[in-house]
């Protein structure tokens, strides 16, 4: 954005630099015209004057006129009798008369010529003198300069977008990837029958569909580093009803989120405590019960923290630090995805709600 504003402040500069131009040449007219690298022809960029809304973004082919003469020779060029040049091309308005000019070329850093400016129609009647074109050309350079420095900023915008849209195809192959794994996976849950093997897979697909949602996200909100916080948990929350739905056990998850966007990382990690919250829940929390509730809330406080609590009216999780197993359980993932988070986290039990689970964390 910084970069953006910047090249519309240079132009403004250089409209500037025009209306100078025609002060300082006491002309009727001032013009800017630059050349297109692609059909060589000189392109009316920024004019002043009586016909300039008329004129502008008007072409003058290559080789053609006064501008196409000081260009190809890359000289200043004086003309107070245009009726007797024999390289005067045309007025470009028929509401315009050219009776006199001046130009000089625009120069690059190695000295090229990628422009012209020029000044046409003295006043009073005058004509323009060689002592004019040393101050017109005095002028040149810091127009040449803008121009350059705005094409920096244009070109930089253009390598910002391109990138973004290649960020964007990551995105969308990276959730097409781990959506095929997914399918995959649910596919040989459908050849599993041992209980233990079946959470397992299902935990496994729970996982990456998180992962794959933050990317869909990222892709389809079209923006590369932030994530709508509760578009992305109310899907997470979705996809765990679906993996782990069990026609003999009526679990309901009851949600309320309030808007709110975050850092993608950031993001990633939240919809992943609330995916392992949500695993632990329907794995252990309701063992013996046909029914259970989870209620999962966030909310943003006026302090710049974030509040997010996920609860259930079961037992909850058993082990407290994971401690007693050798292998990684339900506390010890989720307490270091919330370290990774940088966020505080405690886990409380209440006789009227079970087991909740408190995450802060800073906007």
């Amino acid at each position: 954005m910084e970069g953006i504003n910047r090249t519309l402040e240079l132009k403004g500069v250089l409209r500037k630099c025009m209306e100078a131009a025609k002060v300082v040449m006491n002309a009727k007219a001032s013009s800017l015209m630059l050349l297109d690298e692609m059909t060589g022809d000189l392109n009316v960029s920024i004019p002043t004057g009586p016909v300039k809304d008329e004129i502008i973004g008007m072409a003058v082919p290559k080789n053609k006129g006064i501008g196409g003469w000081v260009i190809s020779n890359n000289q200043p060029l004086i003309s107070n009798d245009i009726t007797e040049s024999d390289i005067f091309w045309k007025d470009l308005s028929d509401d315009f008369t050219t009776k006199n000019i001046i130009c000089v070329p625009l120069q690059n850093e190695q000295g090229e010529a990628f422009g012209v400016l020029q000044a046409i129609n003295k006043k009073d009647g005058k004509p323009f003198v060689n002592e004019d074109v040393a101050i017109f050309e005095s002028l040149a350079p810091h127009v040449s300069s803008a121009i350059e420095r705005s094409k920096g900023y244009e070109n930089m915008k253009d390598m910002i977008d391109e990138r973004e849209v290649q960020i964007a195809e990551i995105h969308h192959r990276l959730k097409n990837n781990l959506s095929t794994i997914c399918a995959l996976l649910e596919f040989d849950l459908n050849e599993l029958t041992e209980p233990k093997s079946r959470q397992a897979i299902s935990a496994a697909n729970s996982r990456l569909r998180s992962v794959a949602i933050a990317h869909s996200l990222l892709y389809d909100q079209n923006k590369m580093d932030q994530v709508f916080l509760n578009d992305y948990l109310d899907s997470v929350i979705q996809n765990i009803e679906h993996v782990f739905k069990d026609p003999e056990k009526e679990i309901y998850i009851q949600s309320s989120i309030e808007e709110t966007d975050l850092d993608a990382n950031r993001a990633m990690l939240c919809g992943m405590i609330v995916n392992e919250l949500l695993i632990n829940a329907y794995k252990h929390a309701f063992e013996g019960k046909k029914s259970g509730e989870i209620v999962i809330t966030l909310k943003k406080t006026p302090s710049d923290e974030i509040v997010l609590i996920v609860a259930d009216n079961g037992i909850g999780l058993q082990d407290q630090d994971g401690s007693s197993s050798e292998k990684p359980t339900g506390h010890f993932i989720i307490k270091a995805l919330a370290k990774k988070l940088k966020a505080d986290i405690s886990f409380r039990k209440n006789p009227e709600i079970g087991t909740a689970c408190v995450l802060k964390f800073p906007v």
